[in-house]
């Protein structure tokens, strides 16, 4: 198979990010586990990626990968950011600080990302299929086809089975990595869009979208049986997912809010936000959430869900236009 084409179809999630981020105050770390978590990578929606200091607040590196982005992944080492040029239908591999040292056309648009712990394949949706692709060399090796209009992806912790939100059928493919075959679809209903899997591998949550003025929802998926245990209405929206470190909390963006659902209680609190969080995510082994949208970055202690700090965006692109705020990144946990 050509590593220049593969027919992937059309995604229509766009979760990106913004870039060149200034906070007051000074942003505030707090780590559940020593300080291995220090930087952010941001993904602006033209394609600007950007590494930051969460400790300091300064941009690290600066590159240009040239067109709309739609998802990210970034290697454990950090040395390569792999962006998903959703509209372009590019993958393409960015060294922080060198600028791009890849790039794959797939001739189709694409939505999105997640890396492989072992950091040996990289999965991206788009149409019917997860494109398969070997980070070194950068070169597309396989694609697996799941339901329609594929979104969200997450891995397992072991790296072992894939969940893939498809939009259009209201399912999620379960994929083994090993033999890249489908192995299981879930029904969740409605549109689901995202996808993240629980630190102790035991669940995996699934937000989607419904027609009209139904709520959205949250379902949750059992690892072991890949059966549906329970959904619940979240609110309007249904936006990105994740989950903390302990495996307890899970995050949800909504419209100009983010729910937060204790899977111990089965009870939710709803955080009203200033704008529409197009992102979020927990750095592995972090207790802080960050919330993307707009022109800022807010992060949150998810011991309380107090603000340490909010990243606000003044940076400018080559069109004298300022960045807006969406997509989140962080270096996998390696497996």
């Amino acid at each position: 198979m050509s590593t220049k084409r593969a027919v992937l179809g059309i995604a229509v999630l766009l979760v990106v990010c913004c870039t060149l981020a200034y906070q007051t105050p000074a942003p505030v770390v707090v780590p559940v586990a020593g300080d291995q978590v220090q930087r952010a990578y941001l993904v602006s929606h033209d394609g600007l990626v950007e590494v930051l200091d969460t400790r300091t607040g300064s941009v690290l590196s600066h590159d240009d990968t040239g067109a709309w982005t739609t998802g990210a992944a970034v290697s454990a080492d950090g040395r390569r950011v792999f962006v998903v040029n959703g509209r372009a239908g590019d993958i393409t591999a960015v060294a922080p600080g060198a600028g791009v040292v890849g790039r794959i056309d797939t001739g189709a648009q694409l939505a999105q990302a997640v890396l492989r712990p072992d950091g040996q394949r990289l999965y991206v949706t788009g149409g019917d299929v997860v494109a398969v692709i070997e980070p070194e060399p950068f070169r597309l090796v396989a694609t697996i086809r799941v339901g329609r209009q594929p979104q969200g992806i997450a891995i397992t912790p072991d790296g072992e089975e894939l969940y893939v939100a498809n939009a259009q059928d209201g399912t999620v493919s379960v994929v083994d990595t090993k033999s890249t075959t489908l192995i299981g679809t879930v029904e969740v209903g409605g549109l689901p869009q995202h996808v993240a899997v629980a630190p102790d591998g035991g669940e995996v949550y699934v937000s989607s979208l419904h027609l009209g003025d139904r709520p959205g929802t949250i379902t949750a998926i059992d690892a072991k049986t890949r059966k549906a245990v329970w959904s619940m209405p979240i609110g309007q929206g249904a936006g990105s997912v994740a989950v903390t470190p302990d495996s307890r909390h899970v995050y949800v963006a909504l419209d100009r809010s983010v729910v937060v659902l204790d899977t111990t209680k089965g009870s939710t609190t709803t955080l009203d936000v200033d704008v529409d969080v197009e992102s979020l995510a927990i750095a592995p082994g972090d207790r802080r959430v960050f919330l993307a949208g707009g022109k800022t970055t807010t992060v949150l202690d998810s011991a309380d869900n107090s603000v340490l700090a909010t990243f606000h965006l003044s940076g400018l692109d080559g069109d004298g236009r300022g960045f807006e705020a969406a997509t989140v990144a962080f270096e996998p946990s390696p497996g």
